[in-house]
């Protein structure tokens, strides 16, 4: 079985609202043939400066989501020419149209022409769809730094045998075999596929540490699950879920209140 990656997390709140700015700037810059400090000293530029950074900001923030939800179903590694189509299809092509649009309500509202007297306004639109271009191609070198990343932490510290106990045997478990640990009575037992229990030494902070999450998930204090062991699962109401695992377990099995949401993220997959 093909294993399905998690979506990359881009953590790029800080670069995203500094290229709207810079774009922000290029915009109300050109065509006004005024130079940059002359230009603060009019109160209508700031007013083009806003207007400028909504667009910049709409736009770069549809590319940053259509980028993310591509992620979630394909990824650059998996599909990487009907990725490539859809990214600039979703991704350039289509914001760049509405940009064209957008800049050309821009100068018509602010009362810009492409007369002579103007010669830099034409630039107004490449200073705009050039940001809508690069901040592509930012999300794709993005994205191989994080897979590299990630490709190197799973070497360093992911385990792909876990030693499991039965009685003075200790057995190599591999990790597609396990559905889910818990722990009681003060120790730490380990399900099967096949529905064998087995004694574990490892604590369940030890394993949470150790297994790779996007197969395994603690979904309380007491229990790691494997994502093949939820069945389905359903809200109790007040912010837990009731999971159905297979192998059944002989008491009901919560997802806490605090980990409900990322489960509901986890288990997508």
């Amino acid at each position: 079985m093909v294993k399905r990656k998690l979506p990359v997390r881009y953590n790029d709140q800080v670069m995203r609202i500094l290229l709207c700015v810079i774009a922000a700037f290029l915009v109300a810059m050109y065509g006004t043939g005024a130079r940059f400090l002359d230009s603060l000293s009019n109160n209508s530029f700031f007013v083009k400066l806003l207007a400028a950074f909504l667009m910049a900001f709409l736009f770069i923030e549809f590319i940053h989501w259509v980028t993310v939800q591509l992620d979630k179903k394909y990824d650059w590694k998996d599909s990487p020419l009907l990725r490539l189509t859809l990214q600039f299809t979703l991704g350039v092509l289509l914001p760049g149209v509405v940009d064209y649009f957008f800049l050309s309500l821009y100068q018509w509202y602010f009362g810009l022409t492409t007369s002579s007297a103007n010669p830099g306004l034409n630039n107004s639109i490449p200073a705009m769809a050039l940001p809508v271009f690069l901040f592509n191609i930012y999300y794709l070198f993005y994205y191989q730094i994080l897979r590299n990343r990630e490709g190197n932490t799973y070497t360093k510290t992911e385990m792909e045998i876990l030693l499991v106990q039965q009685g003075t045997k200790t057995i190599p478990m591999e990790l597609q075999n396990i559905r889910f640990i818990y722990h009681q009575d003060r120790m730490n037992y380990l399900v099967t596929s096949n529905q064998t229990t087995y004694f574990i030494n490892e604590t369940l902070d030890e394993l949470e540490q150790k297994l790779p999450p996007r197969d395994f998930f603690r979904i309380n204090r007491k229990m790691i699950i494997q994502y093949r062991s939820c069945q389905d699962f359903r809200s109790n109401g007040h912010g837990k879920l009731f999971v159905h695992l297979s192998p059944s377990f002989h008491e009901e099995v919560t997802v806490s209140q605090s980990r409900a949401g990322k489960f509901k993220e986890w288990i997508r997959r």
